[in-house]
């Protein structure tokens, strides 16, 4: 191509990007959440998609992808056109996934735009009310006596979940065993059915159980209690604040998206999230909205990726 002819064609892809940002949404958007159905990562991605569908005009579906703690969905939104409708609700595992695995098949930063943290989860640590523990202690001396209570399931490998257990055993040297499911509901299927000793779950999923009186719930891996549960004590009250994690979701577009539908999707959800009736249903589902801007939200994904690296490190971490 001749020299002179290349402003004139950068000139003319950007005119078309913006045209193009100007008229979306023209058909259905798609979430693509990494984790089966049913646990808090689904609901929350279907309580925003929901209330978005009013501001975009077009509907909002919620495509689950579960597998490889949450690497097979990060593949397909980096794959995928930069064009807007395909977008991914991730998780925690986005920012562990790189100390946990070493080299992936998508790059976490380049190949992504972020757009906005939507959601944090307390998480809770939970028996099934059959078990005879009714405190982490107790809990933690049964761990110790009898290897099939050891077990401790969560929603999969580098999961916010996954990392406060591990920070558990290395506080008190237990030796618990993690073992990942493909998301939180097939993990407290379980540990309803007996199959597992106890659970590390964002707290949304056990809740309904926890309420039923079929899940005893132990702490909260929070920094204060949650209104939900007030008579359950936080790691930090229970003698043990060194674990601290937490479950977080939030919305990623592929990388090249244009900056004009980035920018959009911040401000409608960022809108979606300060809603009454939205913020009720994540209160019923566990979940505190978050929001911020897309800078918010690029510097707590390398807050994140710098934090679990270290414990990755120190811990010596390795995918079960």
């Amino acid at each position: 191509m001749p020299a002179f002819l290349r402003p004139l064609l950068a000139a003319a892809l950007l005119c078309a990007s913006a045209a193009h940002a100007q008229s979306w949404p023209t058909r259905p958007v798609r979430f693509i959440s990494p984790y089966a159905a049913g646990g808090t990562n689904d609901i929350t991605a279907r309580i925003v998609g929901q209330a978005l569908q009013a501001k975009l005009g077009q509907p909002v579906l919620v495509e689950n992808r579960p597998g490889a703690n949450t690497r097979i969905a990060a593949e397909l939104v980096a794959r995928a056109a930069p064009d807007g409708y395909t977008l991914f609700w991730t998780a925690a595992p986005f920012t562990v996934n790189p100390a946990l695995y070493g080299k992936l098949s998508y790059d976490t930063v380049k190949d992504f735009a972020p757009v906005v943290q939507t959601v944090i989860v307390p998480i809770l640590f939970s028996v099934n009310a059959a078990s005879p523990a009714k405190t982490v202690q107790e809990y933690l001396t049964l761990a110790r006596s009898d290897p099939k209570q050891a077990t401790v399931c969560s929603a999969g490998n580098g999961s916010g979940p996954h990392l406060a257990m591990e920070l558990l055993a290395g506080a008190t040297g237990a030796p618990l065993v993690h073992l990942p499911y493909k998301g939180d509901a097939p993990a407290v299927n379980d540990l309803l059915g007996g199959q597992v000793g106890a659970c590390m779950n964002a707290m949304g999923t056990p809740l309904p159980h926890v309420r039923s009186g079929r899940v005893r719930a132990l702490a909260m891996v929070s920094r204060e209690r949650v209104p939900q549960l007030p008579d359950t004590p936080t790691f930090a009250e229970v003698g043990l604040p060194q674990v601290d994690a937490y479950a977080w979701f939030g919305l990623i577009a592929p990388a090249g998206t244009p900056k004009e539908i980035v920018d959009r999707l911040n401000a409608e959800v960022n809108a979606v999230l300060k809603q009454p009736d939205v913020v009720e249903k994540f209160t019923s589902a566990g979940a505190v909205p978050v929001g911020g801007s897309v800078a918010d939200f690029e510097r707590f994904i390398r807050t994140d990726m710098e934090k679990w690296a270290r414990v990755v490190k120190e811990r010596n971490i390795r995918p079960d």
